[in-house]
């Protein structure tokens, strides 16, 4: 042979053998499929976890939304429960006071100006109004 031949080989060893060269491609068309059906198995798992990702993330979005509504109505009855502060507007100022303080501004105020203490009735009655709708 020479160097001629080599180069241009006119007929192929796997020539005669065509039946090896279809069992060659039944063979590579069979991987084929059996990774095509292990890629769409994937697939269906990775939508199924992101799926199931975006549904816990809505969850966890509404859990939190629900839970601040709650702190909001805890802080609210919690400062209720404390005693809010009333504004109290005298003159030119502004006073902001609790249930107890404005008890206590009553109570002296009845030492101070009760009728049965010697005080003034008509003072007394405008002390009442005006501490009346500061207590809840």
């Amino acid at each position: 042979m020479t160097d001629q031949d080599l180069a241009h080989p006119t007929s192929s060893p796997y020539e005669g053998d065509a039946s090896w060269l279809q069992n060659e491609l039944a063979e590579a068309h069979k991987t084929i499929r059996t990774l095509l059906r292990q890629v769409s198995k994937e697939q269906a798992r990775h939508a199924e976890t992101a799926r199931a990702y975006n549904l816990t993330v809505a969850n966890l979005v509404e859990a939190t939304r629900e839970n601040n509504a709650l702190a909001r109505e805890r802080d609210m009855l919690k400062a209720r429960a404390e005693g809010i502060r009333t504004p109290l507007t005298i003159g030119q100022g502004t006073l902001e006071l609790t249930p107890a303080e404005v008890s206590a501004i009553r109570k002296a105020m009845a030492r101070l100006h009760h009728p049965d203490a010697g005080g003034d009735v008509e003072r007394m009655k405008a002390w009442n109004a005006a501490l009346d709708p500061l207590e809840r």
